[in-house]
């Protein structure tokens, strides 16, 4: 018996489904954090607007809470 059986790793076995993703639901924001996302989102929305699909993107898939997962934004140069 080869060690992959004695695992139960027998060729042309598939491996385990993972497990559902589950999303959960974001925090409450005070009012100051929902300014500051709307000034990021702005931020973005003038200065790099090719961004916006890429955030939304990221939202739909689960990976991100959207635009308060944006939470640095500055021109090169050090202008804000």
């Amino acid at each position: 018996m080869s060690y992959a059986q004695q695992k139960g790793r027998v060729s042309g076995s598939a491996p385990p489904a993972p497990p559902p993703f589950r999303r959960h639901e974001p925090r409450t924001l005070t009012e100051a954090e929902r300014q500051q996302v709307a000034a990021n989102r702005e931020f973005v929305r003038r200065h790099t607007p090719e961004l916006e699909p890429f955030v939304k993107d990221l939202h739909a898939q689960g990976l991100i809470d959207g635009w308060r997962a944006v939470d640095q934004c500055e021109l090169i140069g050090g202008g804000k």
